[in-house]
């Protein structure tokens, strides 16, 4: 049959075949996709409907309330896992004597999860393939080979491009665990395919190319040997890879025999993917969201700077926390209707300090922003201009509330007193929650909750009483929460200081490093003096 298939189907052919199957269908504006999908995708860049801003909190509340999802995972394995073979059990001992690599890739998986879990499912491949990037990439999106693999998947240029992975000067979607992940997905179907379902031959041909385990295989017929994977002539790399593999699935499979400390994960969809209408500078787009720009980066990897590339369309993800908060922010500012750059055609005698000085922005700003070398320039060539840059401006006019507010730092605290006395409509400060109010909420349960009182939440909502409708949006001032360093009952925001390390932090708050790293979606342990932390102080105890 493997014979016949290869005969019959070159690999275009089955790649062109193979992708057609997995072509996502368009969803109605605003709707969100259904966890089939694992992301949440809002695709109309306005305020939320009341409908939806019900099912946002409903899915909020699921996320909230989900089981782990590595308990979740470890009952979907079906591959044999051979944990008697001595390679297996080397590699179970290089993981444990490893474990806060194992951690790492851990909290830096944690964002993706689910969402890898549903691709892998919509297809019917192994739940073992959701650990293929702790081995590749230790789950982390930045990362880029020496041969040139980049991104958690590890895709060469020419398979991604095969699979429809795009890479411009502006973006790579190797970077992009969205886009990347369905690409290797898809490559991997393509090889189940290639070997009649031998998924011992399909990944390991992930590794190092179907056609080395192909011509492996052929050497063995040849010889008249066994040709099942584990006696294959081929590379140490890739007879290493498959043993890695199985003994990360037994280490998930039975913690009680091989204790890691992994964080928490809910399964349940965490990302959502919101079309902004015009491009952002990811600055912004976070400052809007009220989210840190290394959290939104880190989540939005496939970006190569903090500009959005001048073709659309113009998607960013967030958590799903954080939609309702930007969505409502975006359609109030100006940034919603007014497009962030204009383009330029370069003329004969323009320098490129005479076209900065034109449009009021700086030489280097524009070589940065148009990927160029050196200051010369040819005749012809489109530049792209940046006219609006909310982050750096602070020129706005009062026309832009709650823009305006939204750009500088508030030194006004609200408290039980000073909320009586406030007179003008409140709007947006940056470290405030945007909170949809769900079944059996209270004014009362949600100032608890978020350590305000009730008559300050009512004031700065402008509610008479207190009744609260289901849907209702609310805006939480837990920008004076942040002052007092509280965010969240429990939790602290704490800012970095000279010489700070995550493990001082850790052991001051009486916490993990991991549990550190999850709550900031930290890539690694790099620290930057004067940023603020959330620590997760409720998890103690």
């Amino acid at each position: 049959m493997l014979k016949k298939i290869i005969a019959s189907c070159p690999r275009f052919f089955l790649q062109l075949c193979l992708m057609s199957l997995y072509v996502t269908f368009p969803i109605h504006p605003s709707m969100a996709a259904s966890n089939v999908e694992g992301i949440r995708v809002y695709q109309k860049n306005a305020r939320l409907s009341p409908e939806h801003k019900q099912k946002l909190a409903e899915a909020i509340d699921d996320y909230r309330n989900a089981d782990n999802i590595w308990d979740v995972l470890r009952d979907e394995f079906t591959l044999s896992h051979d944990e008697s073979s001595p390679l297996v059990q080397d590699k179970i001992a290089w993981y444990m004597r490893n474990r806060k690599f194992l951690e790492r890739s851990a909290n830096r998986a944690a964002p993706y999860l689910y969402y890898i879990l549903q691709q892998v499912k919509k297809r019917h491949l192994p739940a073992e393939v959701v650990l293929l990037p702790i081995i590749e990439s230790g789950y982390n999106p930045f990362s880029i080979s020496n041969v040139g693999a980049a991104g958690i998947w590890q895709l060469m240029p020419g398979t991604a491009s095969g699979y429809g992975v795009k890479h411009n000067a502006w973006y790579d979607g190797r970077r992009d665990v969205i886009a990347s992940t369905r690409g290797a997905l898809n490559y991997l179907v393509y090889l189940q395919t290639f070997f009649d379902g031998n998924w011992l031959y399909a990944i390991a041909a992930y590794n190092t190319g179907e056609g080395n385990v192909l011509n492996a295989i052929r050497r063995n017929v040849r010889n008249g040997q066994n040709t099942s994977f584990w006696e294959l002539p081929l590379a140490q790399e890739t007879r290493s890879y498959i043993p890695s593999l199985l003994a990360l699935a037994i280490i998930i499979s039975h913690p009680e025999k091989y204790p890691i400390n992994f964080p928490s994960v809910p399964n349940a969809p965490y990302l959502a993917q919101v079309e902004v209408g015009n491009p952002l500078n990811l600055k912004d787009a976070a400052l809007l969201a009220g989210l840190s720009y290394s959290k939104l980066m880190a989540l939005n990897s496939g970006l190569k700077s903090s500009t959005m590339t001048a073709k659309g369309p113009y998607k960013l993800v967030f958590p799903i926390e954080n939609v309702a908060q930007f969505t409502e922010n975006l359609a109030r500012s100006r940034l919603n209707s007014k497009s962030l750059w204009a383009h330029y055609q370069v003329k004969s005698g323009d320098t490129l300090y005479g076209i900065a000085k034109k449009f009021v922005v700086t030489a280097d700003a524009l070589k940065k922003m148009n990927h160029l070398n050196n200051s010369l320039l040819r005749p012809g060539t489109n530049l792209l201009i940046p006219t609006i840059n909310l982050a750096s401006r602070s020129d706005a006019s009062a026309s832009d509330t709650p823009v305006k507010q939204l750009t500088a730092i508030t030194t006004r605290h609200l408290s039980p007193n000073t909320s009586k006395t406030l007179m003008t409509p409140y709007s947006v400060q940056p470290g405030d929650t945007i909170y949809i109010a769900r079944t059996k909420d209270s004014i009362a349960s949600i100032a608890k909750r978020f350590h305000v009182s009730p008559e300050t939440l009512k004031t700065t909502n402008g509610l008479a009483d207190n009744f609260l409708a289901v849907g209702k949006q609310l805006i939480i001032p837990t920008h004076a929460a942040t002052a007092q360093q509280t965010l969240e009952p429990g939790d602290t925001l704490y800012m970095i200081r000279q010489g700070d390390t995550l493990e001082r932090i850790a052991i001051r708050f009486k916490t993990s490093p991991a549990a550190i790293r999850l709550a900031n979606l930290m890539t690694d342990e790099r620290l930057t003096e004067g940023e603020k932390l959330v620590v997760p102080t409720h998890m103690r105890g």
